[in-house]
């Protein structure tokens, strides 16, 4: 059996991370699997940013016009479906997660992942993105739900997505969490710990990585000597500047020297940070799952997520294990709780992210796509 994945995003993140997962699972479920990938990326790098092998997949790169801008990027998405049009036929399942894309894919095995709510009736442009609202606005009208239906297989992160998606247009899709390479994670886990709070995330106002900011300053106003990290990709104009806007407000906050910004770091780096770290911070609301969040946990990192969506729900619980914050003074009041009694939270964090671990992925996956 033969699949094909089409990698239709650049830069390092969740979705990205998927990519390289499904593709090791499905090796590893007997399947021959190719990369179609939208942009070019090299094996060696997928290994570096999201610490998964991927020898023996081919990887085969849409030729794009030489440019980066929002209307261009429109172009070469249609030059991807193209491509894709032309091959899929050649294999037995097919991975998509873009609905601009699928709609113009007609094929009996498609796997089709499911990210973000669905929780209009008819695609629309998200609005987390204004650099890019009007390309995003075209794309969200040439696209449709009808891949849904016709999909073999259909996934999504959580199931808070799966609840809302099914209240919406009435297609409940089958919950499979991202996973975390647990083994890797333990690596990285240190026994001398920092009295530091991490965000980690697309360097974007989306991520809301000023709420780190905001916690140490007010955690260091109350006389607990506490440090933050802020890391994450910046691969374009919009996030240098939203850098440079959180340098501003550590400045105002009096916490400068006490914010280190790491920006575009290996997951060697990122992992090194977060494995000697005790508190993890995720500020962004409503968020469909949050991988990292898992990632912080296996590293022993304590959450603090806002009470929605599927950090809340599926992955700390509603606070079993982790806290939540609906202000700023209860993301402070629970960071100082983790500080004080951070090895009685920690053993639990790291035992709930064993849930979410690759090995119960790939055996999730290999099962439901043998028995359907």
């Amino acid at each position: 059996m033969r699949a094909l994945i089409y990698w239709s995003i650049s830069g390092v993140g969740g979705a990205q991370r998927l990519y390289a997962a499904f593709a090791r699972a499905l090796m590893e479920c007997g399947i021959n699997v190719d990369i179609l990938a939208s942009y070019g990326i090299s094996l060696s790098k997928v290994k570096r940013d999201h610490g998964i092998d991927l020898s023996g997949v081919n990887v085969a790169v849409v030729k794009r016009l030489p440019c980066s801008n929002a209307p261009c990027g429109l172009v070469n998405s249609t030059v991807g479906v193209g491509k894709l049009t032309s091959i899929a036929g050649d294999y037995d399942l097919l991975y998509l997660d873009d609905l601009y894309l699928s709609r113009y894919i007609r094929h009996s095995g498609i796997i089709f992942y499911v990210h973000g709510y669905i929780d209009r009736t008819r695609p629309v442009a998200p609005l987390s993105k204004p650099h890019r609202m009007i390309p995003m606005a075209v794309q969200a009208m040439l696209s449709s739900y009808d891949v849904f239906r016709r999909a073999r297989y259909l996934f999504t992160n959580s199931h808070v997505n799966a609840y809302i998606m099914h209240r919406t247009i009435g297609i409940k899709p089958s919950v499979l969490h991202p996973p975390v390479d647990i083994e890797l994670a333990g690596r990285y886990r240190s026994r001398v710990r920092e009295d530091a709070v991490v965000s980690f995330g697309r360097l974007g106002s989306a991520k809301g990585h000023d709420l780190a900011i905001r916690v140490v300053g007010e955690l260091r106003r109350s006389g607990v000597d506490a440090e933050a990290y802020i890391m994450g990709s910046a691969d374009d104009s919009t996030a240098r500047l939203y850098v440079a806007n959180l340098l501003k407000l550590a400045e105002r906050l009096g916490v400068a020297k006490h914010v280190k910004f790491i920006v575009n770091p290996s997951l060697a780096k990122a992992y090194s940070v977060l494995g000697r770290s005790k508190v993890f911070i995720h500020g962004k609301p409503h968020e469909p799952f949050g991988i990292v969040i898992v990632e912080a946990m296996a590293m022993g990192a304590v959450p603090i997520v806002p009470r929605s969506g599927g950090p809340w729900y599926d992955i700390v619980e509603a606070g079993k294990y982790g806290f939540g914050y609906d202000t700023v003074n209860e993301a402070v009041d629970a960071a100082r709780r983790i500080l004080i009694n951070y090895e009685e939270y920690s053993r639990l964090v790291v035992e709930r992210a064993g849930e979410f671990s690759y090995t119960r992925f790939r055996d999730e996956l290999c099962r439901r796509l043998t028995t359907n």
